[in-house]
This record gives structure tokens, sequence and C-alpha cells, in this order.
């Protein structure tokens, strides 16, 4: 195990934020190299790479990983922690340099954009470990992800199918491509299991959350922390075509949980399916495949630098 206090291998996606990481790397590899980090880097290459990139680095005997992206970057190097058994996941130090479209994570954790302001939480080492959630999607096979920031169905899952178009707006993207494709959606019906709660809804809007933003700066549940072991849970149902323009402002301000079609909980366990169509699922702006959904909550399942 390569444990060594300077030793860090960097996973780099180099499409987060529309190319904007690709960019900067070079201006990133030379602060971190000036820093005094012995650094060995990879670029991933295809969707979910990252994950394989994280696993394989960890399996070479590395210890501690460095995210360069966004939001689905940080995840899926949390995801290849779990890939391997070799060695326990809190035994495996995370940096993070921000560098996607959203940037939710961070927002809760208070690290900055600026890639130097960054370097130098991950040189300070001020270790925190959060939790992190398990999904497993039940559809034609059975699949498992984990999650670090935010799981939803429902609108925002929607949004997500159809947010490529938009990026090009950066932070604005997902307000953008949900103003524009509203008319569209129709409210999912399902069953909701929690652990001391069993509710049908038509539901607009299905939140998980770990942290407390999502989709560029979105308040889509209302007292989640990442630290108090539990999933905070938000179910809007029934909504109209003008509770959906009336909310929208909402998403973004917290308004969302004044709206009497609006409930929340908390619970560390979550089960969702439709006996009328598959439900469709995201994690951290990543869209999965359709199924019955299980959520478990993993407590202090993920290690890395903060503030």
């Amino acid at each position: 195990m390569q444990n060594k206090a300077n030793h860090w291998y960097a996973v780099v996606n180099p499409s987060a934020g529309s190319g904007k990481t690709i960019k900067l790397w070079e201006a990133i590899k030379t602060a971190l190299e000036a820093s005094g980090l012995i650094l060995e880097y990879a670029f991933s290459e295809y969707a979910g790479h990252e994950a394989i990139l994280s696993r394989e680095a960890i399996l070479r005997g590395h210890a501690q990983i460095i995210a360069v992206g966004g939001d689905g970057t940080i995840q899926k190097v949390v995801r290849g922690v779990y890939m391997q058994n070799k060695v326990p996941v809190k035994k495996i130090l995370v940096g993070v340099i921000p560098s996607g479209t959203g940037n939710d994570w961070i927002k809760s954790h208070g690290i900055p954009l600026d890639y130097k302001k960054a370097i130098k939480i991950i040189l300070k080492k001020n270790i925190k470990t959060q939790d992190v959630g398990k999904i497993e999607v039940f559809g034609k096979t059975k699949r498992e992800y984990h999650f670090i920031n935010y799981a939803g169905a429902g609108f925002d899952c929607f949004v997500l199918s159809r947010l490529d178009r938009y990026k090009k707006f950066g932070p604005l993207s997902y307000f953008i491509c949900a103003i524009i494709n509203f008319m569209k959606f129709k409210n999912l019906p399902v069953s909701i299991e929690l652990d001391a709660l069993k509710v049908k809804a038509n539901v607009f809007l299905l939140g998980v959350g770990l942290c407390s933003f999502t989709g560029g700066g979105m308040r889509l549940t209302k007292d989640a922390d990442p630290f108090d072991g539990c999933f905070d849970i938000t179910v809007a149902q029934d909504f109209t075509k003008l509770d959906i323009v009336k909310n929208i402002p909402r998403l973004f301000n917290g308004g969302l949980f004044k709206d009497k079609k609006v409930f929340t909980h908390r619970s560390k366990t979550v089960r969702v399916g439709s006996k009328e169509r598959p439900v469709v699922s995201q994690i951290d702006g990543e869209v999965l495949e359709k199924g019955v959904l299980v959520y478990t909550l993993i407590p202090e399942g993920f290690t890395f630098c903060s503030p």
C-alpha cells in the first residue's frame, strides 16, 4: 500500500465542465507537483471509466486519490473504492479538485472552485468521513451503485435525461432545461416504503438526499446532513402544470417545502416501485436504468479532505 503522505493518484475527467477540465489540467498538474506531491494520474476515456481507474489504482497500492472533475467524477471515484475488497473503504482518502458543471457536492462542504485553493485543502489533510448511499436497481438484471450527494426519481431525472443539449449554459443549464421541457412531464405513480412509513403517491419529485444541493444549486432536500446517518427524503406529489410553474424557482431557493403537496421524512432505507411502469432514477446527475429501487445508507462510508 502506497500510503506515503505526499503520494497521490489523480483520476481526471477531461470532459467535465464541458471541456473545462482538460483546458485547466496542465496548470493543475503543475501546481500539484510544485506543492511537493508525488503524482500519478490517468484520464477517463468513457462513461464510468473513473470508477475503473479508481479501483485499479487501489489494487496497485494507492491509498490517496484525487478526483478532478464534477460531482459525477467524485461519485465514480468513490464507486471504484466500493468495487474492490482488498482495502477497507475508510482507509482510502479522496481529495477533490472541482471542475464540473454543477459542482453541487462541494457546496455542502465548503470546498472552493479555485483549483489552487482546492489543492491547499488536499495538502492540509483535514479529514472528514461522510455517509454514502447505496442503490440497488432491480430491472432486467440487478445493478448496484453508490452515491455521495443526491439521488432522485421524477422531474429531476426527467430533466437530466434531456440536459446534454443545454450544458453550454453552465450552471444555468438545469434551470433552462426545466423551463423548456416541463410541459412534457407526467407525475409518476409509485409506492414508497421508508423505515417507518408506507405511502402511495403520484410523484412529481422523489428526493433521497445526503447533501443539500443538486442540479446546479437546487435545494431539493430540507435538512440533509451527510454526517447524521440518515437520508433526507422529499416527496412532492400530485403537481399540476401550474404547480410546476410556481415551484420551479422554489427548487433553487428552498421554498419548495412550503407547498402543501410536499412532505419530508428521514430514513435509513427507501424502497420505490410502480405497478404501472418501471421507475427511472438518477444518482449525482447520472441517469440509471429502469426498475424497482432500493436505497440503503452506509454510515461514514467516504473519507475526504475537507476545509
